[in-house]
C-alpha cells in the first residue's frame, strides 16, 4: 500500500475548519458572556411614563397598579406598573368659523401609566433589560395579564 501525503489544499481545509471552530467558541462563549454580564451590571431601576390613547372603560379597568408589563414582540418584561390614571379623551375640532373647539370623544379615555423597569443606557439609546429599545414618543405593543394595549412613551427619568 502506498501512503498518501497531504497536499496544500488538504492543509488549507484543515486550517479553515480549525479557524471556524475557534471563532465559534470565542463568539458563543467569551463575547456573549461579556455582553450579558455587562447588561446585568449596568441596568438601573428607572421610572418612565407612558400613555394609552383612545381606549374604552374595560381596558382602563384591566390596567392595574402592580401588574407586570411585557413587550409583545420579544416577551421581555419591561417593568411594573406603579400608577394608573385616566381622563376622558378630548380632541380639538374645527368649529366652522376658522377656530378650534375642544370636544370630548364619548366613551373613550386616555390612560397615563408610570412604569418602573431596569433600563440600561447604551450609546445607541435606552434599553429595558438590555434588549428592548425605549425611546421617547415611540409606540410599542405591550401586554399585561389582562390587557394588550399600544403604549406611547412620553418621559424617561434617568
Amino acid at each position: 500500500m502506498t501512503q498518501r501525503r497531504p497536499n496544500v489544499v488538504d492543509i488549507l481545509i484543515l486550517l479553515s475548519l480549525v479557524a471556524v471552530v475557534v471563532l465559534a467558541i470565542l463568539k458563543l462563549g467569551v463575547v456573549n458572556h461579556m455582553e450579558s454580564s455587562k447588561a446585568e451590571e449596568a441596568g438601573t431601576a428607572t421610572t418612565y411614563t407612558a400613555f394609552v390613547d383612545k381606549v374604552r372603560m374595560p381596558t382602563v379597568n384591566a390596567l392595574h397598579e402592580g401588574d407586570l408589563i411585557f413587550d409583545d414582540k420579544t416577551g421581555v418584561c419591561i417593568g411594573e406598573i406603579k400608577t394608573v390614571s385616566f381622563e376622558p379623551l378630548v380632541y380639538n375640532l374645527p368649529d366652522g368659523s376658522g377656530g378650534m373647539v375642544r370636544a370630548e370623544y364619548p366613551d373613550y379615555y386616555r390612560v397615563t401609566m408610570t412604569i418602573e423597569g431596569s433600563v440600561l443606557e447604551k450609546e445607541d439609546g435606552y434599553f429595558v433589560d438590555g434588549v428592548v429599545e425605549l425611546k421617547v414618543n415611540s409606540e410599542m405593543d405591550v401586554f399585561t395579564k389582562y390587557a394588550k394595549p399600544t403604549i406611547k412613551v412620553t418621559n424617561i427619568e434617568m
